[in-house]
This record gives structure tokens, C-alpha cells and sequence, in this order.
């Protein structure tokens, strides 16, 4: 009993300071989940072919935006270990190398994007939705450039402590995004009617708000840029790589196989396709508040580890990970408790609703792995390593989870419940496999076995 209260102790003092750095974080998730919400809503008074197609749209955003967003989780890692070590020139190089990364890789996906749009029929796209779907992703696509800028701006400015500027920026635009939508979809306020591609616009308008508005808080209250000496330097944009590369991989394996769940509902009817998306997105809403946790205990970590406080590390880092866990268990006991409400409050009619329900208690039962495993991957991300989540985000997912689900719902006969018991599997095996890498990566750098932070201007 002396030790856990030694434990709780402790972690108690982390608390705080991993809240007050998480909270803006989470308001933020959730505006960016807002505006694709949003276009949902504005895009169905053009008919459910307009719904279906902006699903498609952007799912296949989704995918390139996910990489994107990982090759850029790095920045915010290597700004809090040079903050942590005060070198401010390190500080403005991380920050000003992890811009032009946005740059330069959004300009391939983008093609890559655009190229999508016109071969929708090769993947299977309806061909009702064909023509919509191809409308939204060439608009779209380009949206992609000033959210990746965004993402590299927010990272750096999280890493510096400032958390809320980027969060009431993305919040305000959510309001240019529904008002764009409004005057664009039906040509209101004296402006065209594009329909489809007037809702890919308004997205598109709402991103550019957002990275002019950070971009100019940042001059003012981000780095000080007048320490970089304007010149590209390498060991900078390879760490960034390092600690990138593995991170978008991972969010693909992740994101990815909840995206051909979504696929394997379909197939199931659309009761099940209508089940499955209120569970769904009922699920990626409580997601949000450990995201934000995992946020933050990557910037903490990596301060601490910067100020060669390793024991700090360690303190911060299991300090995420148990408010992650309790927020989702706590989450888990509300889905239990209120799934009926829930569903209710979706319209769906008895049969979906009745499965959705269902659904909801699966979500229930992964909530805590959920939680662990995003927490996880963050504090690890901030001990400087993103090759173990990639690995048992792979492995845990793809060959564990997705087979389990696949011979449950279809060899089994147990449908959707099947398949979601194979994710809440990919989960457990995720954040039990993170759990232990973690534990002995952190050993290992607090007994100085394993040097976590570069050395100065690298």
C-alpha cells in the first residue's frame, strides 16, 4: 500500500501540468472534427448522394492527411527537447525546417490526391457518387497544404507551452467553414452556386484562415527567428524524418483499419454501414480528450528529457499514460450507462438502433486500451521513439485484429459485432505490446543506457 501511495504521489504533481497543456490541445481535435461534422450536415440538402459523396472524398483525404500529419509529429518533440535544453537556435531550426516540411510534402500528396479523383470508379466508388466524389477531392486536395502548415505551426507553438492559440483559431474557423458552406453549396450572399465543390471550398477557405491567423501569431509570439541562420541544415530535417517516417506509417495502419471496417460494413447492409458509423463517431469523439493527453505528455517528456531530468521523463510520461487510461475508462462506463441516449439522439430507425447499441458496448470494453495506447505512443514519441508504435500498430491492427474481426463477422455470422470485437482485440494487443516497450525504453534511459536527446545543432 506504501507504494502505491508513493506512486500516487509522485505522479499527482504531473497532473497539472499535463492538463493545462492537454486541454486547449483537445478543444483543438475537436474543432478540426467540427467542420468535417459541419460539411456532413450542409451537403445533405443536396441529397444522400452528396452525403455519400463527401464520405468518399474525405476518406480518401483522410489517408493523406494522416501521413502528412505524422511526418509532422516530430516537431513538436524535437522544439520541446531544444526548449527543455534552452538553445534557442535549435528551437527556431526545428521550427522553421518542420514549416517547409509541410511544404514540401503536401505538394506530392496533393498530386497523388488528384490523381485519385479521376480513377474513384477503380476502387469500386459507386458510380453515383463517382462524379461527386471526384468533384470534392480535386477542390479539396488542396486544402492540404495550409493543414499540414497549420499542423507544423501548432506543433512547434505546443512544444513552446502555448497551446490556445491555435485551439481559438481552429474553433473560429469553423464558423468561416459553415459560412462558406451556407454561401457556396446554394450561391447565397451573391456568391456562385457549386454545389458539392462549393462545400470543398469553403474547407479549403477555412484552412487558409487558419494558417494566416497562426502564422501571424507565430512572428509575433513563436520563436525567435532571428537566431536561425537562414541556412538548411540536414541533421535537423533527418531528425524530423526519424522520428516522422515511422509516425505517419503508423497513423495509415491505424487509421487505416478502421477505414476498410467501414468498407467490410457496407457489405453488410445498410443497417449495419448505419450502425457502424454512429458508433463510430461516437467512438472518435471520446477519442479526442486522450489524444490531447498524448499531446502533451510527448512535450513534456521531451522537456524533461532536454533538461536532462530524466526521473521528470519518467514521472510525465506515466502521468499521461494514467490520465489517459482513467478519461477513457470513465468514458467507457458512460457509453454503458447511456448508449441508449446516445443512439436515440441519431434518428436511426429500430433495427440500426438496436445494433448500434451494441456497437456502443464494444466501444465500451476498448476504451481503455484506446486511451493507453494513443497515451503511449505520445510518451514514447517524446523519448525520442515512433518505430514501436508503428510496429505494434501493424502487427496489433492488421495481423491480430483485422483477422479476428473478418472470421467473426463472416465465418462466425456475428456481422458488425464481430468486426468491432476484432478492433477492441487490435487494441488490447496495441496499447498491452506499447505498455511494455514502453516501460523498458524509459528503464533504460533513466539508468543512462539509452541517450535520448541529440547533442547541440542536431
Amino acid at each position: 500500500m506504501s507504494t502505491l501511495r508513493r506512486l500516487q504521489n509522485d505522479l499527482s504533481g504531473e497532473w497539472g501540468p499535463t492538463l493545462r497543456l492537454a486541454g486547449p490541445v483537445m478543444l483543438g481535435y475537436v474543432g478540426m472534427m467540427l467542420m468535417g461534422i459541419v460539411d456532413t450536415l450542409l451537403v445533405g440538402s443536396l441529397g444522400s448522394a452528396a452525403v455519400g459523396a463527401v464520405g468518399v472524398g474525405t476518406s480518401v483525404f483522410g489517408v493523406a492527411f494522416l501521413f502528412g500529419l505524422g511526418l509532422l509529429l516530430g516537431v513538436d518533440r524535437q522544439v520541446a527537447v531544444a526548449v527543455g535544453a534552452d538553445r534557442p537556435d535549435d528551437v527556431a531550426r526545428a521550427y522553421t525546417h518542420g514549416v517547409g516540411l509541410a511544404v514540401v510534402v503536401s505538394l506530392p500528396l496533393i498530386a497523388v490526391l488528384l490523381m485519385v479523383a479521376d480513377r474513384l470508379t477503380e476502387l469500386r466508388v459507386d458510380p453515383a457518387l463517382v462524379p461527386l466524389a471526384s468533384a470534392w477531392i480535386k477542390v479539396g486536395a488542396w486544402s492540404l497544404l495550409p493543414a499540414l502548415v497549420f499542423t507544423a505551426l501548432r506543433q512547434s507553438l505546443q512544444a513552446l507551452g502555448d497551446t490556445r492559440a491555435a485551439t481559438a483559431i481552429m474553433l473560429a474557423a469553423n464558423l468561416v467553414n459553415g459560412f462558406f458552406n451556407v454561401a457556396l453549396i446554394h450561391g447565397r450572399f451573391g456568391m456562385p452556386a457549386l454545389g458539392i465543390a462549393g462545400s470543398a471550398w469553403a474547407t479549403v477557405l477555412a484552412r487558409v484562415f487558419t494558417v494566416v491567423l497562426l502564422l501571424a501569431w507565430s512572428f509575433t509570439r513563436g520563436p525567435d527567428l532571428s537566431r536561425w541562420d537562414r541556412r538548411f541544415h540536414w541533421p535537423t530535417l533527418r531528425e524530423l524524418l526519424r522520428l516522422g517516417g515511422p509516425a505517419g506509417v503508423q497513423l495509415v495502419f491505424e487509421g487505416g483499419v478502421f477505414s476498410l471496417a467501414t468498407l467490410l460494413c457496407a457489405r453488410l447492409g445498410p443497417t449495419a454501414a448505419a450502425a457502424h458509423n454512429v458508433a463510430l463517431q461516437v467512438a472518435s469523439f471520446t477519442f479526442m480528450i486522450p489524444l490531447g493527453v498524448s499531446a502533451a505528455g510527448s512535450v513534456r517528456v521531451g522537456n524533461a528529457l532536454g533538461r536532462e531530468d530524466l526521473r521528470g521523463a519518467a514521472r510525465a510520461g506515466w502521468s499521461a499514460v494514467v490520465l489517459g487510461a482513467t478519461f477513457m475508462a470513465l468514458s467507457g462506463v458512460m457509453l454503458l450507462a447511456a448508449s441508449h441516449l446516445i443512439v436515440t439522439a441519431f434518428g436511426l430507425d429500430a433495427p440500426a438502433q438496436a445494433l448500434a447499441r451494441s456497437l456502443l458496448l464494444c466501444a465500451a470494453l476498448f476504451q481503455l486500451f484506446d486511451g493507453c495506447q494513443v497515451t503511449l505512443s505520445g510518451v514514447l514519441r517524446g523519448s525520442g521513439d515512433t518505430v514501436a508504435s508503428m510496429v505494434a500498430n501493424l502487427v496489433g491492427h492488421w495481423f491480430v485484429g483485422l483477422p479476428v474481426g473478418y472470421s467473426l463477422a463472416f465465418f462466425a455470422g456475428l456481422g458488425a459485432v464481430g468486426l468491432w470485437v476484432g478492433l477492441a482485440t487490435g487494441l488490447g494487443t496495441v496499447a498491452l505490446s506499447l505498455l511494455l516497450l514502453w516501460r523498458r525504453r524509459i528503464g533504460r534511459i533513466v539508468r543512462g543506457e539509452i541517450v535520448a536527446v541529440p547533442a547541440e545543432g542536431h
